[in-house]
């Protein structure tokens, strides 16, 4: 099984726009950015302040950066 069909069997969670990671800047054939949640590498940064936390001064991390803060902004 491939990476891409690993991902793709996730359930869909929902993640702010304005997360970026390395990996958030592609997306899958289905169109869904490639964000992985799991991955202990990551590096997070939020694309309104340009840093690795958000304008509320929370984390900015796919565990944090959902419907529940401020500032989300959903994918359109």
């Amino acid at each position: 099984m491939s990476g891409a069909a690993v991902l793709s069997d996730r359930p869909r969670r929902a993640f702010c726009a304005m997360l970026r990671t390395k990996n958030g800047y592609f997306r899958s054939s289905m169109g869904e950015r490639l964000i992985d949640a799991d991955s202990s590498t990551a590096c997070y940064n939020c694309l309104m302040t340009q840093r690795p936390y958000g304008p509320d001064g929370m984390p900015a991390n796919a565990d944090y950066c959902g419907p529940q803060r401020s500032c989300f902004k959903p994918e359109t």
